[in-house]
C-alpha cells in the first residue's frame, strides 16, 4: 500500500478482474452446482456418488483416459522420429513437407473424423474395396480404434514442431564425443538425444493430452457407442430427456481434477529433466545413402501422406457434382461452393472469421501484457495473475463453455445467445500460458547498462 500506483499495477488489476469474472466466477458456479442437491438445495455429494456408482458413467472416464494416453503415446512415437529424421537427414522436399505437417495440424479434428468416415466408414471407399476385393468383413473405423487414429494423425505435428525446435538448439559436439567413445547410433539416440529433448517432449505431449482429452467433435462423430467424458457432459447438459445440470457440473469437476493432476505430473517430470543448452555446433542434415536413404524417405512420405489425407479427401469431395444432397452424380462442379458462399443464410461463415479475428486481437494484447507482467514485473499481484491465467490451459474447453452458460444466462449479465458470449469464450480458450512460457523461455534477462567511464565521477 505504501508503493506508488503505476500503470503496470492498473493493468494487473484490470486483467485480474477480467479473469475473475470470466474464469473464477464460472468455475465457482460449476463447483457450487456440483455439491448442491437439486431438490433440497442442501450440501450433498449425491452427484459424485451417482457417477461412481454406475459403470456406464465411470466407464466413460476410463474410455477418455485410454483414448488420451494411447493417442498421446502414439503421437509422441510418430513426432519424435519424424523430427529426428528430418533434422538429421536430407529429405527431398523437406520444406514442403513441413508446410503439409503444419496444415494437417491446423485443421479441426472433426474434419479428420469426417474424412476417415468417407474412407473407412461402413460405406467408405477403402472399406468397399477391401470387402469386395479380398472378401473381408470390415465394419468401419468406428469406436476406440477410429478415435485413436484421428487423434494420433492430428496431434503428432505438435510434437514434431516442438521437438524440431529443440533439436536445433542441441549441440552436435555431444554426439561426436559419444561416437568417439564407441557409442553406436542407437545408443546416442537413447542416451543423448532423447534425454536432452525430454523436457520439450513432455511439454508437447502435455499439449496433446489436453487437446485429446477435451475434444468433443471426434468422439461424437466416429465414436458411436464408445463414449468419452466430453460427450457425456454434453448429453447430460443438453439432453432433452434426462438432462441434469447438477450432474453435468459434477462431471465437469471430475474432468478438472483429472486435468489438474496430469498437469502437475507433467510439470514435476519436466522440472526433473531440465537442461539449458546453446548450440555451439548445431545438428546439420546429412545425405544418407543406399537403403537407409530409401527407408527414411518412405517413412517420412508415408506419415505426411496419412496426415494430410483427410484434407485431401475433403478438398476432392468439395468439387464433386451432386444432386443437391448427399448423393454424388459423377463429374466435378462448383455447385457446393456456390450453395455455400451465395446462400441466403451463410452468416455462419462471416461470424466464424469475424469472431476469430476479434478473439485473436484481444488474445495478442492480453497475452503480451500477461507475459510481460509475469516475467518482468514480479510481485504478489502478478504472481496470482500468473496462476489464474494457467487455468484456461488446464481446463478443457467444453467445461469452460458449460460454466459460461451457468454464469451468464441470467441477469445482471446475460451473454448466452449473443456474439459477446463467444468472444470471452474464445479468448479464454486460447492458452495464455503458452504466450507467457514463450516469453519466459525466449526473452533474455534484462540488465542495466552501465554508464560509460567518461560519465562516471
Amino acid at each position: 500500500m505504501n508503493k506508488k500506483v503505476t500503470i503496470w499495477n492498473l493493468f494487473s488489476i484490470l486483467i485480474l478482474a477480467f479473469f475473475a469474472l470470466f474464469i473464477l466466477y464460472p468455475l465457482f458456479l460449476i463447483l457450487y452446482k456440483s455439491v448442491i442437491a437439486g431438490d433440497t438445495g442442501a450440501f450433498s455429494l449425491q452427484y459424485f456418488a451417482h457417477f461412481f456408482a454406475k459403470r456406464f458413467y465411470w466407464g466413460t472416464m476410463v474410455n477418455s483416459l485410454k483414448v488420451t494416453v494411447v493417442s498421446t503415446f502414439l503421437a509422441a512415437a510418430l513426432g519424435l522420429p519424424m523430427a529426428y529424421l528430418m533434422g538429421r537427414l536430407k529429405i527431398r522436399g523437406s520444406s514442403f513437407l513441413n508446410i503439409l505437417i503444419v496444415i494437417s495440424y491446423l485443421s479441426p479434428p472433426f474434419i479428420g473424423a469426417y474424412a476417415w468416415i468417407q474412407l473407412l466408414g461402413r460405406n467408405g471407399v477403402i472399406t468397399h474395396f477391401l470387402n469386395s476385393t479380398f472378401g473381408f468383413h470390415f465394419g468401419g473405423v468406428y469406436g476406440f480404434a477410429g478415435i485413436v487414429l484421428v487423434f494420433t494423425l492430428q496431434s503428432f505435428p505438435l510434437v514434431f514442431i516442438y521437438v524440431s525446435g529443440a533439436l536445433k538448439s542441441l549441440d552436435n559436439s555431444l554426439n561426436e564425443a559419444a561416437e568417439s567413445l564407441g557409442c553406436g547410433r542407437m545408443g546416442r539416440i537413447f542416451k543423448i538425444i532423447i534425454p536432452l529433448v525430454m523436457p520439450t517432449l513432455l511439454a508437447s505431449s502435455m499439449l496433446v493430452f489436453m487437446r485429446v482429452f477435451a475434444d468433443f467433435g471426434t468422439p461424437m462423430l466416429i465414436g458411436e457407442g464408445y463414449k468419452t467424458l466430453p460427450v457425456l457432459i454434453y448429453n447430460q447438459f443438453m439432453g432433452e430427456v434426462g438432462g441434469d445440470d447438477g450432474f453435468a457440473a459434477a462431471i465437469c469437476c471430475i474432468v478438472i481434477g483429472l486435468t489438474i493432476v496430469m498437469f502437475f505430473v507433467q510439470r514435476f517430470l519436466a522440472n526433473r529433466n531440465t537442461y539449458a543448452m546453446n548450440a555451439l555446433k548445431p545438428m546439420v542434415a546429412e545425405q544418407a545413402k543406399g537403403m537407409k536413404n530409401i527407408l527414411a524417405h518412405l517413412w517420412v512420405y508415408a506419415v505426411v501422406g496419412l496426415a494430410v489425407l483427410p484434407q485431401a479427401v475433403v478438398i476432392y469431395t468439395s468439387f464433386l457434382a451432386s444432386n443437391g444432397g448427399q448423393v454424388f452424380t459423377g463429374g466435378f462442379a462448383l455447385q457446393s461452393y456456390e450453395a455455400t458462399l451465395f446462400a441466403k443464410d451463410n452468416d455462419v461463415i462471416w461470424h466464424t472469421y469475424f469472431l476469430g479475428l476479434c478473439a485473436i486481437c484481444i488474445v495478442l494484447v492480453l497475452g503480451v501484457l500477461i507475459a510481460y507482467l509475469s516475467v518482468r514485473k514480479k510481485n504478489p499481484l502478478n504472481s496470482a495473475l500468473d496462476v489464474i491465467t494457467m487455468f484456461p490451459f488446464i481446463i478443457p474447453g467444453s467445461v469452460l463453455g458449460i460454466s459460461f452458460v451457468f454464469a451468464f444466462n441470467k441477469s445482471p449479465l446475460i451473454l448466452t445467445g449473443t456474439a459477446l458470449y463467444l468472444l470471452p469464450s474464445a479468448v479464454c480458450l486460447i492458452r495464455f500460458g503458452l504466450l507467457r512460457r514463450f516469453w519466459e523461455i525466449s526473452a533474455p534477462p534484462l540488465r542495466k547498462r552501465p554508464y560509460p567511464l567518461a560519465h562516471q565521477k
